[in-house]
């Protein structure tokens, strides 16, 4: 398994520079339907990191990149609050979203897309492992 860790500073444009640098190092191991997975929904989790994590000052996101053939896991942490456990768990099923929203799309569109996600909170160090693999043709 190869890695990568990113160091992503806590604004928008950082998030498109450390995107384009993941996608890159993970384009061998997942088909295009996986990579658009990947990218929508990693973007979407450090979006919301910048927007909505109420970060210290200065404050940076780290990115650790696994991937192997036909799996990439991505690690991301950062110090603010940890997310509230009632968005992680009772988060709605995608398909019941109104799209119209201007909110709370965001965690059942990364858990929709992901294969796997795990978080851990502890003090103010969140950690959100997002795992992304070949899904069969249906």
């Amino acid at each position: 398994m190869q890695s990568r860790a990113l160091l992503v500073e806590c604004s928008l444009e950082a998030v498109d520079t450390a995107m384009a640098d993941l996608c890159a190092f993970a384009a061998d191991a997942l088909p295009i339907e996986g990579m658009i997975r990947l990218e929508i929904a990693v973007t979407e989790a450090m979006t919301n990191i910048v927007l909505h994590g109420d970060l210290p000052a200065e404050s940076t996101i780290d990115l650790l990149v696994r991937k192997a053939p036909e799996q990439v896991d991505v690690e991301i942490r950062d110090p603010g609050p940890p997310i509230p456990p009632n968005l992680l768990q009772s988060s709605p099923d995608i398909a019941d979203v109104d799209p119209l929203e201007e909110s709370g799309r965001g965690i059942p569109l990364i858990k929709a897309l992901s294969d796997a996600l795990d978080y851990r909170s502890a003090g103010r160090s969140n950690c959100m492992t997002l795992r992304f693999t070949v899904r069969g043709v249906e």
